[in-house]
């Protein structure tokens, strides 16, 4: 066999065996691993493949590197990835133009059979063409991210196709991926803005595909609404619509990741950052009083450099401080320390657990507990309120503070993040979180009230981050919803959490939201029209958006997990994660 195959790898362990299946033919078949630390290596090189290594830094730098490098042993390569598969029609399609000496073209592009939700994709997912055949000499590659081929020489297209399976891992890594991906695009999106639509469409009618291509995506980054265009091309223009549930998922998936882009041009575009040293002049510059009520906050932190010197700082006019580390890579324990917060170590299982573990373990000695997350401040007006209130209480064992939150460069007023209630603050040993993996709430023994004053809650938060986070949020809360309809859920009774209208609203979301159809589009109604989202401008339609789709990234996720379960992939749910833990001893203070 006369053909050289390409293979890029990071942490493929579950895909790669069965591409290097499908490419037993060859006799160079090359792994072009970025470093994976999984098992890819070894699979590699148990299938008898050549094993080659290089830091992954973008696609065209990384594609470009093994045209120039790679010492391939024919002179023609195809190139696949893990989760792709050779087909044999193809097979023998490219081994014929191999072994023909006449043969001028120096690439071909080929089509995929792209397969989601286990049926093949044919119109929302088309198989287009991607260069994936060629002479490595006459070929390099451009941009960041879907990389387009520069093509030294005469090119052609074969009418048969490889297999795509781009979902194997699932759901979560695709997101995952995408949410990254669209960082790359945004960076190209931001550099063709800054020049001119007519430089962008000075190829859109030429007869290179690959230019032609290029044209019409540097022309989208001009034009409004690309996330609504581009469902409307893949469900009605493609006619994604005839591939059922599979098409319309596709199709809104991509209007998502198109939607990240967008938000992310315009993130570099306007460079909406907050600097928490703007919130210095907010803290008390007193120390607690050594007289009246002792208040212990317990910070929670998992790489919030970020962040927790300042936090530690604006903690400390309440009295001692202890944070609560999940085993941070970052310089956020050395931090803390330097700030004057005693700082614990306690490897994370979720939320819930990790913030009961600090209760029942750490040397805890005041007569209230204060639960401070790593990217919130006490200003002043509320540290004179709690110190007032403790002295004070009655029979009250806790107290819910408002929050108000800046992100994405300024306050948000609207769209129902505020206010925001929360029970941080109570009695010791009279209040302890609800055993469930995300949105956890506090369980509190005695009456509760409402203090007047807020905290702030500084979120540094970019949009891939705030994305990434949401993702991970909305897997965490498609377990709940797992565990609640297999009848395992750990959460507590909404009763004992809330009274009043925060009892009801809980009740709802709970027991009733998960049922209601058109949750997205409900979420995004509630919070940019009825809880007046609009008033907040270009931030407020936003995050209305980013939460409509956080709720459909829940229900997809739940599907996904329920369908899992009923085809006997994984086990049915026995239950919450939190509640497995048992308690330790209490540490001694790392460091």
């Amino acid at each position: 066999m006369n053909v050289s195959i390409l293979i890029l790898t990071l942490n493929e362990e579950q895909d790669l065996a069965g591409c290097l299946e499908s490419v037993r033919f060859s006799d160079d078949v090359v792994v072009f691993d970025s470093y994976s630390s999984d098992r890819t290596v070894d699979i590699a090189r148990e299938y008898g493949a050549r094993v080659i290594q290089r830091k992954f830094d973008n696609w065209s730098a990384h594609q470009n590197w093994a045209m120039e490098n790679v010492d391939f042993k024919h002179d023609w390569v195809f190139y696949l990835d893990a989760d792709e598969r050779m087909t044999p029609e193809l097979e023998a399609a490219i081994q014929k133009v191999a072994a023909d000496p006449d043969e001028h073209r120096v690439a071909f592009y080929a089509g995929r059979k792209n397969y989601f939700l286990d049926r093949w994709c044919r119109r929302a997912m088309a198989p287009g063409t991607i260069m994936r055949f060629f002479k490595p000499t006459n070929i390099r590659f451009e941009r960041l991210v879907n990389p387009t081929p520069v093509i030294d020489g005469a090119y052609g297209y074969f009418d048969e196709l490889f297999i795509h399976y781009g979902f194997s891992k699932g759901l979560r890594p695709w997101l995952d991926k995408h949410n990254g991906y669209s960082n790359m695009e945004a960076e190209e999106g931001f550099q063709v803005r800054r020049g001119s639509l007519a430089h962008s469409l000075r190829n859109i009618f030429t007869h290179d595909r690959a230019k032609r291509w290029q044209a019409v995506k540097n022309t989208s980054f001009f034009l409004p609404a690309r996330s609504s265009n581009r469902f409307l091309y893949i469900y009605l223009g493609q006619l994604g619509v005839f591939d059922g549930l599979a098409g319309f998922h596709y199709s809104w998936m991509i209007s998502m990741y198109e939607s990240w882009i967008g938000m992310k041009i315009r993130e570099l575009e306007s460079d909406c950052r907050i600097d928490p040293e703007d919130f210095v002049s907010s803290i008390s510059n007193e120390a607690a009083p050594t007289n009246g009520p002792k208040i212990d906050v317990i910070i929670p932190t998992r790489n919030e450099a970020r962040h927790i010197a300042m936090t530690v700082r604006s903690a400390k006019t309440l009295g001692r401080v202890f944070v609560l580390d999940s085993q941070s890579t970052d310089d956020t324990q050395q931090l803390a320390r330097e700030a004057g917060a005693e700082v614990y170590e306690n490897p994370f299982v979720s939320y819930a657990q990790q913030k009961n573990w600090g209760l029942e373990n750490l040397p805890l000695t005041g007569d209230w507990v204060y639960i401070l997350d790593a990217d919130e401040l006490i200003p002043a007006a509320l540290r004179d309120e709690v110190f007032r209130v403790t002295a004070n209480p009655g029979q009250t064992t806790g107290y819910y503070i408002n929050r108000r939150l800046f992100l994405f460069g300024r306050s948000v007023r609207f769209g129902g993040l505020y206010p925001s209630w929360n029970l941080r603050l109570f009695r010791r040993g009279k209040a302890r979180y609800e055993d469930r993996s995300v949105h956890e709430h506090m369980i509190c023994e005695g009456p509760t009230t409402y203090l007047k004053n807020a905290m702030l809650h500084i979120r540094l938060d970019t949009v891939q981050r705030f994305i990434g986070k949401h993702i991970h949020y909305a897997d965490l809360e498609s377990d709940e919803w797992v565990r609640h309809r297999f009848g395992v859920g750990g959460g507590a009774k909404v009763e004992r959490l809330f009274r009043d209208s925060l009892r009801a609203r809980q009740w709802l979301r709970r027991n009733a939201w998960p049922r209601m159809p058109f949750r997205p589009m409900l979420r995004f109604f509630y919070m940019y029209v009825l809880r007046l989202g609009i008033l907040d401008g270009r931030i407020g339609l936003h995050l209305a958006i980013l939460m409509s789709q956080y709720e459909y990234m829940i229900s997809l996720l739940y599907r996904e997990k329920v369908s899992a379960i009923r085809a006997g992939k994984v086990n049915q749910p026995e239950t919450n994660s939190a509640a497995k833990t048992t308690t330790q001893d209490a540490p001694k203070p790392d460091g």
